[in-house]
Formats: C-alpha cells, sequence, structure tokens
C-alpha cells in the first residue's frame, strides 16, 4: 500500500467582520476530513482508502488497494473566534466560516493619591 500526502490548495477572503477559507479536497467525503481551529491557526487532515479489484471468471486477476492523505496547516491573517465558525463541503471545495476575535480593549489608568 502506497500512502501519498497531497497538496490542497487554498484562498484566504477576509472581510470586516471575518474570515473565509476555501480549500480544494476533490474526492474527499465530509467524514474523510478533519479540521481544527485555533486562533491564528487551521489546521486541515484527511484520509481516504480506495480499492479496485478485477475478476475473470470468478477469479481475482488483479487487486489494488490506496490511501490518500492531505494535511494543510494554515496560518491565519488575523485573530479568529474558535467558537463562531462553520466548514461546508461542496463540489470538492471545503469552505471556513469563521468570525474575527473581539479586538483587545484599552483600559486607562488612574492615579490615586496615596
Amino acid at each position: 500500500e502506497s500512502e501519498l500526502l497531497h497538496p490542497v490548495s487554498i484562498s484566504i477572503d477576509e472581510t470586516d467582520e471575518g474570515l473565509t477559507v476555501e480549500a480544494e479536497v476533490p474526492g474527499f467525503k465530509a467524514e474523510d476530513l478533519e479540521a481544527s481551529v485555533e486562533p491564528h491557526r487551521l489546521t486541515i487532515t484527511g484520509k481516504r482508502e480506495t480499492a479496485k479489484e478485477e475478476k475473470k471468471k470468478g477469479k481475482t486477476v488483479y487487486s489494488e488497494r490506496s490511501a490518500e492523505r492531505i494535511l494543510r496547516v494554515i496560518d491565519l491573517p488575523v485573530e479568529v473566534n474558535t467558537e463562531g465558525g462553520s466548514a461546508t463541503l461542496k463540489d470538492g471545495v471545503l469552505e471556513f466560516t469563521m468570525p474575527k476575535a473581539a479586538p483587545a480593549k484599552k483600559i486607562a489608568i488612574e492615579s490615586k493619591a496615596a
């Protein structure tokens, strides 16, 4: 069995509200894929196995199995909220929509007389 790590092409679009990441994963089903989101990173992994068999007169004359793997770690250009994202798979394109994290708030420092 030979295992190959296939490249995953991506595109990242940023709006005022969040990020959309599209990854090309042709031939993979949703159950073959896993993703994890961190504030500055998105990781996509997947594995699919295929089997091919030819028979003549009820006897196997050819049999082949293979496994294909993908792995892509994407550094995101802005911090995202890891709780509010969604992912959909359609026509071999995996699309992630993630809202941006709230910006850091400045706290005014007051001086008090002792």
